[in-house]
């Protein structure tokens, strides 16, 4: 039986409150302020804490490697919409389609995601790549280069270093093994066939492979207070009375990455440093224990945005909108390399392996040219003693050194004398969603896979046989896992299965965050349980849990749903577009004006009304019979820059359709073009004045002509798109029109009584 009623959750730790906070939400702990934040004026201390407490700004990074044409038009039609982002040439922010649902559409559900042609990845998430692009061409032009990535899962940055430098080699690193698993499906998917991914010690590899690598990165473990919008624990460490003790143990093993990092690198060589903390400690501090080894700063003045006066680069969340983020780059001063010193090569059968013979590597060239239509890669094709094919670096003295450290000496091509699932995966082509997961998962994707799996499913019962199939696999869900389960119960309004699902996750101490929470909240109000909305609520506050928009306006619905439209209201101050977006249409609903339009100035002050809003609040004047209300928010929105759409001019016919203006009415079905939506309010417009349907030149009533050109016109157009999309959506589409055609306008027609031709 599920369990609907709220249950306490003592495995949620109460975070450190009272003095160490601020008692104003964000909340943001006094400690935090003294030290990180000291530099900032009032003003822009204010803006900064705003910024914390809205939601993350989701974006994504095209792949130079994958992407195939109209990208942004197949990603549009899944509701998803770009802007560019002004910090990367492949970045670009996501904008869902104009919505009141809370529940945007996850990248993750998108075929593009599954074939790597884009990665999710924060906009400040592309600046060490996108800085290290800028230099790297003045340093070494085209050359091949050779690049460590010292602490790469789950392989966002490394897969930046695959789409946008020219690369020989790139060695990815990552200590934990299912994390190193994890890391090398994602390379594979994104298309990254020069990889060699290590499983060890990051702090260890210098002296390994001391200048060995033209570049390397550091994206180092860290406080991760830039991240406050998505992660609100970052604040807490603050909070806590071991803090200290906490940034001291950080602070130790970025500087012995860093150090390995740099003996690692070779004379000439590029190093960039970057953490997604906002502290002096965890950044400018390290970079000058980088400098007292003899690293020379390579000034990013003049790259993407602002520099330090040390010529480093240091994003604050209110600046742009993002995430906070610091980059430094340094350069490795010329020196003379003994050439005794350098490596010699064992052999490559004394490494295991036997290297293809011409005529062997003819044939296989051949049957993955046939198969795949793929060509393999630069390198060289060896077999080992199980007599698997492997594709290696021709940097073999390096590979020597790092082989006992390597999960696969390089990709697998063949395995038990068939095309591997890794070159299947690497080399892509037209496949669906669920046969690239497929690859994905045998690649070595384990829980990311499953997770993609989870986030794929069209409804919660799918979703839940996926959660259930990674728990038999042995996976251990994450947060995340059971977070997009919760996500798939509230998208089908299942508050008692979304219930039951947080239950699960305080029984097996997963601890539920501010999105977990969030979601829930959701769930119940779109299932009508405001009691169990509430309780939600009041237990996440009592858990020492900050809620921020997407929370208040979930509690929201759960208000307006159950017709509290003054609870509702007591909410106003908290929350984000959607959720004045949900009020301002409760207000239309009951055709009040001026509170509508008090709620879009309220929203003005803080973020810039959409679509949706206008058109909640043209159905506001619509509803209160003020045409030249509705006229003038149709002026607005065009004066905003915004298009609208047909749910706009519906609103906007339907109104004058009341009115009995048909004339504008008319001018405004014109304006949109017909379709189903408008064709519809046409005809409701034409049925209310019974003695517009007729003209003495016209062969067809009003509503009659109307449905001539839905005959004639976009049907037809629906149906070709239908067809391309298979059978059961063109039966779906005929059965809609019928439905429409014989049943609404007929009805209509014959309501206002018909009329004959002349």
């Amino acid at each position: 039986m599920l369990r609907v009623a709220m249950v306490d959750v003592p495995h949620v730790a109460h975070q450190a409150t009272g003095r160490a906070r601020m008692r104003r939400a964000p909340k943001a702990p006094r400690r935090f302020l003294a030290n990180v934040c000291a530099g900032l004026g009032g003003c822009e201390l204010r803006r900064l804490l705003r910024s914390c407490g809205r939601p993350p700004r989701s974006a994504l990074r095209v792949s130079r490697r994958r992407a195939r044409p109209q990208l942004g038009r197949r990603l549009a039609r899944e509701g998803f919409h770009l802007s560019p982002s002004p910090l990367s040439a492949d970045g670009f922010f996501i904008n869902v389609q104009e919505t009141l649902s809370c529940q945007a559409p996850l990248l993750g559900h998108s075929l593009m995601h599954h074939s790597g042609e884009v990665y999710g990845q924060e906009a400040t998430s592309t600046l060490p790549i996108e800085s290290l692009r800028a230099v790297a061409e003045q340093t070494f032009g085209d050359q091949p280069l050779c690049v460590l990535d010292l602490c790469a899962a789950p392989g966002s940055k490394a897969s930046q270093v695959a789409s946008q430098l020219h690369i020989d080699l790139l060695v990815a690193n990552e200590p934990q093994k299912t994390r190193a698993a994890l890391l090398q499906a994602n390379l594979l998917r994104a298309g990254v066939s020069e990889a060699l991914i290590l499983s060890m010690d990051g702090t260890r590899i210098g002296a390994i492979m001391p200048n060995a690598f033209d570049v390397v990165l550091v994206d180092a473990p860290c406080s991760g207070e830039g991240n406050i919008r998505k992660d609100p624990s970052a604040w807490d460490r603050w909070a806590h009375n071991d803090h200290p003790q906490q940034l001291q143990s950080r602070l130790n093993l970025q500087k012995d990455l860093m150090s390995s990092g740099w003996q690692a690198l070779r004379p000439g060589g590029l190093l960039v440093y970057s953490t997604c903390t906002l502290n002096h400690e965890e950044n400018e501090r390290q970079c000058c224990q980088l400098q007292e080894q003899g690293a020379q700063v390579v000034r990013l003045d003049e790259q993407l945005v602002p520099s330090t006066p040390e010529g480093f680069l240091r994003v604050w969340p209110h600046w742009l909108d993002v995430e906070g983020f610091f980059v430094a780059c340094f350069y490795k001063e010329t020196t003379h390399v003994d050439p005794a010193a350098q490596m010699d090569c064992l052999s490559l059968g004394k490494m295991g392996f036997r290297r293809l013979k011409t005529s062997e590597v003819a044939g296989l060239q051949e049957r993955v040219l046939q198969e795949l239509h793929f060509s393999l890669p630069p390198g060289i094709p060896v077999m080992d003693k199980e007599e698997d094919v492997f594709l290696l670096t021709k940097r073999l003295p390096l590979l020597q050194k790092l082989l006992p450290h390597t999960l696969l000496p390089g990709i697998r091509l063949l395995s038990k004398q068939q095309i591997s699932k890794e070159l299947r995966l690497v080399a892509g082509g037209n496949l669906s969603s669920e046969e690239w997961l497929d690859l994905y998962k045998s690649a070595g994707g384990g829980l990311g896979a499953s997770s993609l799996s989870l986030k794929s499913a069209v409804d919660a019962p799918t979703a839940w046989k996926a959660f259930q199939e990674m728990k038999q696999q042995r996976l251990e869900p994450d947060i995340v896992s059971y977070n997009t389960l919760l996500n798939a119960f509230a998208k089908d309004s299942d508050g008692a299965g979304a219930q039951e699902v947080f239950n699960e996750m305080t029984d097996v101490s997963v601890t539920p965050g501010v999105v977990s929470f969030s979601v829930l909240i959701e769930a119940h109000a779109r299932a009508g349980h405001r009691k169990a909305a509430e309780q939600a609520f009041r237990i996440m506050q009592e858990l020492g849990l900050q809620p921020n928009e997407v929370t208040y306006t979930a509690l929201l619905r759960a208000r307006l749903l159950s017709g509290d439209l003054l609870g509702a209201e007591d909410l106003q101050n908290e929350l984000n577009v959607v959720g004045y977006t949900l009020l301002i249409d409760a207000y239309a609903r009951v055709g009040n004006v001026e509170k509508a339009e008090a709620a879009v100035d309220a929203l003005s002050m803080n973020a810039a009304p959409n679509l949706a809003t206008y058109t909640a609040l043209m159905k506001a004047y619509s509803r209160a019979h003020q045409l030249q209300g509705a006229e003038a928010v149709m002026s607005r929105m065009k004066a905003q820059g915004l298009e609208p759409n047909s749910i706009t001019y519906v609103t906007l016919i339907a109104a004058h359709g009341k009115a009995k203006s048909l004339q504008r009415a008319e001018e405004l079905y014109k304006e949109q073009g017909p379709n189903l939506a408008s064709a519809t309010a046409m005809i409701g417009a034409y049925g209310r004045q019974a003695s517009s349907f007729c003209s003495e030149r016209s062969e067809y009533t009003g509503g009659g002509r109307v449905r001539g050109q839905l005959r004639r016109g976009e049907p037809r157009a629906w149906w070709g798109r239908a067809t391309k999309r298979g059978p059961k959506m063109l039966k779906e589409r005929k059965e809609c029109l019928t439905s429409f055609v014989h049943r609404l306008s007929g009805q209509m027609l014959f309501a206002a009584g018909s009329c004959h031709r002349p």
